[in-house]
């Protein structure tokens, strides 16, 4: 659960992006504030105390502070009770411009210092922007000079502005906006020398407080923002609140016991074409979009636009990957589309995007990777919404990742021709968390390529570990033949097998060994776990005596046994397991196959079960 501090702009945005991903929350404001808003709203003042008793009673796992930020004091209770509950906070911070050395822009540290000033000063009739919490703060200002205050329009506002004593003619009601001429006429009517104002960033509608400043040549005069805390990670704008949110999903988030799915790139690319064509109809972006995947399934993303002329639109949605352990997961995933008299929809490489170098992919060589699912639904939401706004064009689609080309590093791309970024992919148009399928067609481009570039022989290792520990065995093998397959031996030997690659070699580690000793082809935990009864089995088959067979047996993870049987001293042993393995695999293969198989222990002492003979 999260709790939410707001009462501002901030907060209220904080608030339409949580109801938007259907993540549950607590929202508190230092008074009663009637929402729509689907979290739950609390009141009153929270002391370091309250904070830390609220977060305990109702599972709080982070903190968002999205307060005004001249409410120096709730963000270091803010601040205090994080550290108590070892939860993390997230600030939403306003966007600040440098108004350093603008035209009739001074900065003050202090209300204290700018009254000073202010009755150093010839000003005579001020009008303050400051609102109704600082009529006390510059209380010298106005009991020596007539000093104006515009505040809120509201009972609770009028009610405390009157407590303070101030004149009542000098209390403006009224509902701050960025309409710097309602402002330039407030400040006609009031005669205004000079304009005050706290340093409130975009959403406190400071551009327009400059607008007046220079058209009537006014000074206006800032109290600075308060140093704030050192929060656990600080937000400008809504779409880095949603990065940040569905990054923290994947942490503390997380929920107990269940696994989010999410949407893959290719979906994403569609939202953004949606979005693009939506603008270029109608002459604004919408707020969100909806995207039907190939099942018929719909779901929804917030847009967030970049530019929009009369021939081109681009916008970015954030990809959500669910709990997959997907690297493009938080990230800006976008579109250009642009239209073309040519008819037809063309696909175009993007900014992060990869290209196809290598034959083998579902794509020929030199153009943009992105695969035919995608293409699919983004030509068919193209020509649904041309049909449905009598739109007679030809669209160019110029998907792009802005961070592509360093994610592409963390990915399978290289290895498959695909370069300069990632690949736009989906079959289904969602990510299932940890799915076999999504690995499974990485391991089957893998392999498709490695045949098209003539290679019959390949190298499977579980992972990037083992496969730094084989490179110097195989040096007549190029990168493409050194393949991943995780868990799923049994299905990376028959994916091979498809590709008519005849020459498999496979190495495990111990761990992962003893399962596909057993006769497990799938080794994940989740599926098989260690089994000391069959390991302590082995061994008495190798004639060891009883009490090192008990010791075996009482083993609770498989690399206990070095400790017990050392390799160099006990190699029949695990050479005995490497038989069984490369048996479990041969038994998998049909004729006309070479199998190699390597138990990788350590150093010289790897085991290797190598034959290469034919099956008969």
């Amino acid at each position: 659960m999260v709790l939410v501090f707001g009462g501002t702009t901030e907060g209220k945005k904080t608030a339409e992006i949580l109801d938007f991903i259907e993540e549950p929350y607590f929202y508190s404001t230092k008074t009663d504030v009637h929402s729509e808003w689907k979290g739950k709203s609390i009141s009153g003042e929270m002391d370091v105390m309250k904070i830390v008793e609220f977060s305990l009673q109702n599972k709080i796992r982070l903190l968002i502070d999205a307060a005004h930020p001249f409410a120096l004091q709730l963000h270091r209770n803010i601040y205090e009770a994080a550290k108590q509950l070892d939860v993390p906070i997230l600030r939403y911070e306003r966007e600040y411009e440098e108004l350093q050395k603008i035209k009739n822009v001074t900065f003050f540290d202090s209300y204290e210092h700018l009254s000073i000033e202010i009755l150093k000063s010839n000003f005579q009739r001020i009008l303050s922007l400051t609102g109704v919490q600082t009529i006390l703060l510059l209380k010298k200002i106005w009991e020596n000079r007539t000093c104006f205050f515009r505040i809120l329009d509201t009972e609770l506002s009028l009610q405390k502005a009157a407590q303070t004593g101030i004149p009542e003619e000098w209390i403006i009601p009224m509902t701050p906006s960025d309409n710097a001429d309602e402002l330039l006429q407030l400040a006609k009517r009031t005669g205004a020398e000079i304009l005050l104002s706290k340093e409130s960033g975009a959403s406190g509608f400071m551009d327009s407080k400059i607008v007046v400043a220079n058209q009537l040549n006014i000074p206006l005069w800032i109290v600075k923002r308060p140093a704030l805390p050192n929060f656990d990670f600080t937000v400008y704008s809504e779409k880095q609140l949603l990065q940040q949110i569905y990054v923290l999903r994947k942490s503390v988030l997380k929920k107990e016991g269940e696994l989010r799915s999410g949407f893959t790139t290719g979906t994403c690319v569609t939202a953004a074409v949606k979005a693009c064509f939506m603008a270029l109809a109608e002459g604004a972006f919408p707020k969100s979009v909806e995207v039907f995947l190939p099942d018929g399934e719909q779901t929804s993303f917030l847009v967030f636009p970049e530019s929009l002329s009369e021939k081109s639109a681009t916008c970015t949605v954030i990809k959500n990957g669910g709990d997959d352990p997907d690297v493009t997961h938080g990230k800006e995933i976008g579109c250009e589309l642009i239209l073309s008299e040519q008819q037809g929809i063309r696909f175009l490489q993007g900014k992060g995007v990869g290209k196809v170098t290598l034959p083998g992919l579902q794509l020929p060589v030199g153009e943009p990777a992105i695969n035919p699912v995608p293409r699919k639904m983004i030509t068919e939401a193209l020509e649904t919404l041309a049909d449905e706004y009598d739109m007679d064009a030809g669209f160019d689609v110029k998907p792009f990742v802005p961070e592509g080309e360093e994610l592409a590093k963390q990915t399978f791309n290289p290895r498959v021709g695909v370069v300069g970024g990632v690949s736009i992919i989906g079959t289904t148009g969602k990510v299932k968390p940890y799915s076999n399928e999504a690995f499974l067609a990485t391991i089957k481009y893998q392999l498709s390529v490695a045949y098209k570039l003539g290679l019959d022989e390949v190298v499977f290792t579980s992972g990037k570990r083992s496969e730094n520990q084989l490179r110097s065995e195989f040096p007549h093998l190029p990168d493409t033949a050194f393949i991943h397959f995780g868990n799923l031996v049994g299905d990376s030997i028959k994916l091979a097998v498809q590709q008519n690659i005849k020459k498999i070699n496979l190495a495990l580690m111990f761990g992962k060994a003893i399962k596909l000793a057993g006769g497990n082809l799938d080794t994940h935990s989740k599926n098989v776990r260690f089994n000391p009864t069959f390991l302590a089995g082995i061994a008495r088959d190798c004639g060891y005596q009883d009490n090192v067979i008990l010791q075996i047996e009482n083993l609770q993870i498989a690399n206990a046994i070095f400790s017990i049987l050392p390799i160099g001293e006990n190699k029949s042993f695990y050479k005995k397991i490497a038989k069984k393995c490369f048996g479990v695999c041969n038994s998998a293969l049909p004729q006309g196959y070479l199998l190699g198989f390597i138990l990788l222990l350590s150093g010289e002492n790897n085991i290797e079960v190598n034959s290469f003979c034919k099956k008969t």
